[in-house]
């Protein structure tokens, strides 16, 4: 049993890997930044030195002949980027043969309890700015190879894609376990509007966008002021702010929360979307497989949870 030149073994290329351009540590560094937009969470995704992930990059964009600059906040790459995008297909065919993880696309299920730990032969990720045009893109580039996506805004004239609906649950506000609305034993609408909401950006998840809309329930474009001081001294402290989500969701700042005893009336989900022509590979069956056995042991706790096949 032999190694080729591109170091794969010939009798695994179900998938025709020709011979990389970069090694898969470069291009983890140059694609992390565009995901991740954080030379940390870069490093601490893929197991990386914060400077190493900065040379790596340098020298995949040389190769190239890219740059990858900061343009408003954001990483963005500059230069002819087509043979850049024939290099990440070769190396998405690369991690479909097990030769290195899985990239899956996390949202706000990043920290949440799908995704802590990370499913096994996977690194996750949360991209920057968050959003269904935004994931969509990351998975079309070959940037991402599976993304968990709410299950009221899974694209729907995407024919390339294959589409997996794991399962639904009500849609909560979700606060600190120090919350103080969480002493009463009761809670209604209005007195949750007393404390400040996580803002969402507009038109990054249209569909539940709307839903909430519609129910007077989207965030405020500005901070609730009628406060009583004598109720609390840091309004800005996030354990008092609400966060628009489910037992499923949370991300950095939002980890350990738990939802407010307030139905809220909608209904929210999950989906994990990939490419149509990799549904069948096996790192693609054994992630579905993983997230819903994660669902299965989590309907014990929050019974809410229920499975689609």
């Amino acid at each position: 049993m032999g190694i080729d030149s591109s170091g794969f073994h010939p009798e695994d290329q179900t998938i025709i890997i020709p011979k990389l351009l970069v090694s898969l540590d470069l291009l983890d560094s140059f694609d992390g930044l565009i995901w991740l937009q954080s030379g940390k969470q870069v490093g601490t995704q893929f197991q990386q030195h914060q400077t190493t992930v900065s040379r790596n990059q340098k020298k995949c964009a040389r190769t190239f002949g890219l740059a990858l600059k900061k343009e408003h906040g954001s990483w963005t790459v500059e230069g002819n980027t087509e043979l850049l995008e024939l290099e990440r297909e070769v190396h998405q065919a690369a991690r479909l043969l097990e030769k290195a993880p899985l990239r899956l696309e996390a949202n706000g299920w990043m920290d949440g309890l799908l995704c802590s730990p990370s499913p096994e032969g996977c690194v996750t990720g949360a991209c920057k700015p968050l959003g269904v045009t935004r994931c969509l893109n990351l998975l079309h580039s070959c940037i991402v190879d599976a993304w968990l996506c709410p299950l009221p805004d899974v694209p729907q004239h995407e024919t390339d894609l294959s589409i997996h609906a794991l399962c639904t649950l009500p849609m909560s506000l979700m606060v600190a376990p120090s919350h103080p609305l969480l002493q009463q034993r009761s809670v209604t609408l209005e007195e949750a509007r007393r404390y400040p909401w996580k803002r969402i950006r507009r038109g990054a998840y249209p569909a539940t966008e709307k839903q909430l809309r519609a129910l007077n329930l989207w965030p405020p474009e500005r901070r609730n002021k009628k406060v009583d001081p004598a109720n609390w001294e840091a309004i800005n402290d996030w354990e008092l702010t609400m966060h628009l989500g489910s037992v499923l969701t949370s991300n950095g700042c939002t980890s350990g929360m738990v939802p407010l005893p307030l139905a809220l009336g909608v209904e929210t989900g999950l989906a994990l979307i990939i490419k149509q022509k990799h549904a069948s590979q096996k790192p693609i069956q054994n992630l579905i497989a993983s997230l819903r056995q994660r669902l299965t042991e989590q309907q014990t706790q929050h019974p809410e949870i229920q499975l689609l096949s």
